[in-house]
């Protein structure tokens, strides 16, 4: 094994770069909660919000999903599956 220490100045600069990290990890969920927020109470889509934040359409998507936003419109998907058919129950 080695004698090694870092030196303070390594020790600051990492304590330093922990700190900004910390910041910046308040900042973006800081951000999350108020485009979420934006999205609830403004008659907007997250297609118009993305190009004003640093994030795509589908991040703030899946943002106002988490954060539980109303969708602004109901959903269009629909099954491809075939509905069954009911059985003839008459009585013989």
């Amino acid at each position: 094994m080695t004698d090694y220490a870092p030196t303070q100045s390594l020790e600051a600069a990492l304590a330093s770069y922990s700190e900004a990290e910390r910041v910046k990890e308040e900042a973006r969920l800081a951000l999350r909660g108020a485009i979420a927020q934006e999205l609830k109470t403004q008659d907007i889509s997250s297609k118009v919000l993305a190009p004003h934040t640093p994030w795509s359409e589908e991040t703030l998507r899946s943002i106002a999903r988490e954060y539980g936003v109303p969708l602004k419109r109901a959903a269009t998907v629909k099954s491809i599956k075939p509905k069954r058919r009911k059985p003839d129950t008459k009585p013989a």
